[in-house]
């Protein structure tokens, strides 16, 4: 029992209530036992079927490459096809897709991409094509501020894989980045985090300089930025980056300058 405990204490469940947890970690019956048991091993299951989920999409996907090759379309073309081939994003402007592709790069990202998009509800598909009609370089700013709000409510490692996204996607997004870092340091990537926070902290001090003087006209350019940023929220992620800048740096030392 001890080994299914400690291979599901190595999983993210994202989410699982903390009753299930106090329930696996306080086992004092045989019934308790057996109980606890067959939930670690729906918890494995779910986790499995995901991976392979994802497994699944991402053959597809180089399947489809490989068949894009074998046509002859160019090399620049093909990673811009996957998008029109797949059902969630061919109805959507040709010029946001193809700038999309661009920043993207390489098609392992675009597959990576369009596999982690599945995370995406209806609301959340209208809103990206409700942005994807303006211009292309807007509304690359407007899909990263998209997916870091997107991010904020999945499990770690989607999260994680959100927001490098977004950071790709607009590198100017100091938000995604402060929230990128926070999750490297969190997890001790602190080597990883710094230059993370650096770049965030600079660009969020430049977009607080650059706005209006006028309190309410400061909040609405915010809350222009995303539904989740205040002053008083920005001012607070501006101090705790900070904070954890200065604690990596003192953590990795002489090699953080």
């Amino acid at each position: 029992m001890d080994g299914i405990l400690a291979e599901a204490a190595s999983l993210d469940f994202g989410g699982m209530s903390e009753r299930v947890l106090d329930f696996l970690t306080d086992l004092d019956s045989g019934w308790q036992i057996a109980a606890g048991g067959a939930i670690c091993l729906l918890l494995l299951l779910r986790v499995v079927q995901e991976r392979l989920a994802a497994t699944a999409g991402h053959r597809a996907l180089r399947r489809q490459y490989k068949k894009l090759t074998k046509a002859g379309v160019a090399d620049w073309e093909r990673p811009y096809r996957l998008f029109t081939g797949h059902e969630g994003w061919r109805a959507l402007p040709g010029g946001f897709l193809m700038e999309l592709t661009s920043r993207l790069v390489d098609k392992d990202r675009v597959i990576d991409f369009i596999v982690l998009s599945k995370e995406f509800d209806k609301a959340q598909q209208l809103r990206i094509a409700l942005l994807a009609k303006g211009d292309p370089d807007a509304a690359m700013r407007d899909l990263s501020i998209f997916l870091t709000d997107v991010a904020v409510g999945l499990p770690t490692p989607r999260m994680v894989a959100m927001l490098d996204f977004a950071v790709q996607i607009d590198p100017e997004n100091h938000w995604a980045l402060i929230e990128l870092a926070s999750e490297h340091y969190a997890a001790k990537r602190f080597a990883t985090a710094l230059p993370l926070l650096e770049q965030a902290i600079t660009l969020g001090e430049q977009t607080m300089a650059g706005l209006p003087r006028d309190r309410d006209t400061r909040g609405r350019a915010l809350a222009g930025m995303s539904p989740r940023l205040t002053m008083e929220k920005m001012h607070a992620i501006l101090k705790v980056a900070g904070e954890m800048y200065e604690d990596c740096a003192e953590r990795l030392g002489p090699r953080s300058a």
